[in-house]
């Protein structure tokens, strides 16, 4: 387990050296701060601050973009109970769970108070062993998301929106646990037991989230997001859920004596529920991105996720990390 985590700290610290590398052949042909970077496209820029775009607390502002998301992780310590065919438990044995995701998102800009988006993305994992396999299962998910955004109020520093969001998720599980003690039950009878092995399930989101910005000064800013919303998931009855989180963010192009097109975003986020279809409560996101704020057309950056979540199959804690390459191309 530490070995796989070290592995892909390691990586993730590799990806951010040669994004900062990259970045420098740039310097040349950029701004000495973000002021030139107001143009007739509709930057996330307030009080002369341009917000790095966060999946995690997502920003307010109205304006056309179309995004870009790809990532790997592991999730670490999952406990895997050994059962007999008879269902009971014998031994209890933690493995690691391998997982990719990617989606793409795209946002129209109606006016400047209104905006619609529609979202298509997936997932998929896989255990790292045997145990993890057999008692997890393998398993994929594809999601599609429609919402809008409405711009409340405004100023020259602070930004307020509301938002509101529909989403369908197709979520298959593969369990070969499942499709074994069938057989065994039905005295080796493996037609009947066939549909056992595939779990296929509809999962509906919908969410209402007021979303906040706030620039301070032409260097920092904050972004921030409360939401309440209905959600089913796997195996389980539509219930409430809702969605805290806060983001702080640095723009060193606007940082005296630095001028470098670099900036860092700090997120955190706390869900009663998953909203991802797991069956897992009280989950606690945090977030680190590393992004070039020097373009006009464009963000592009790295995102390193730590999440901890309580299954409710073992009641224990569970960590995950996740990597993500990130691009929003703005119109």
């Amino acid at each position: 387990m530490k070995k796989n985590m070290t592995m892909h700290f390691t990586n993730s610290i590799l990806l951010i050296m040669i994004f900062i590398f990259a970045n420098l052949s740039l310097m040349a042909q950029e701004a000495q701060d973000t002021s030139i970077l107001k143009t007739h496209k509709s930057l996330p820029i307030l009080n002369n601050f341009r917000f790095i775009p966060s999946d995690i607390v997502k920003d307010p502002f109205i304006n056309t973009f179309i995004k870009l998301n790809a990532g790997s992780g592991i999730a670490l310590d999952l406990k895997s109970y050994v059962k007999n065919l008879q269902g009971e438990v014998i031994d209890t044995l933690s493995g690691d769970i391998s997982y990719l995701s990617g989606d793409l998102e795209f946002q129209l800009a109606v006016n400047d108070w209104l905006a619609f988006n529609i979202d298509a993305g997936g997932s998929g994992r896989l255990g790292s062993n045997a145990y993890t396999i057999l008692t997890s299962g393998i398993s994929y998910q594809t999601t599609f998301t429609l919402g809008g955004k409405i711009r409340i109020w405004q100023n020259d520093k602070m930004f307020l929106a509301g938002t509101v969001e529909y989403s369908s998720s197709e979520v298959a599980l593969y369990s070969i646990y499942d499709f074994v003690k069938e057989v065994y039950e039905n005295g080796g009878e493996i037609d009947t037991a066939a549909n056992s092995i595939l779990k296929k399930e509809t999962l509906p989101k919908a969410f209402f989230n007021v979303n906040y910005a706030y620039a301070p000064a032409d260097w920092f800013g904050l972004l921030g997001v409360a939401g309440f919303g209905f959600i089913k998931t796997f195996d389980t009855v539509e219930r409430g859920n809702y969605r805290l989180g806060v983001a702080a963010a640095i723009d060193f192009l606007n940082v005296e004596s630095i001028h470098f097109p670099i900036g860092i975003l700090l997120s955190a986020r706390y869900n009663k529920y998953s909203e991802t279809g797991s069956v897992a409560e009280n989950l606690v996101l945090f977030g680190f991105r590393i992004g070039y704020t020097g373009h006009k057309d464009f963000d592009i950056g790295i995102e390193n996720t730590y999440e901890t979540l309580n299954y409710k199959k073992s009641d224990e804690k569970v960590k995950a990390i996740l990597t993500s390459f990130k691009m929003r191309y703005y119109f």
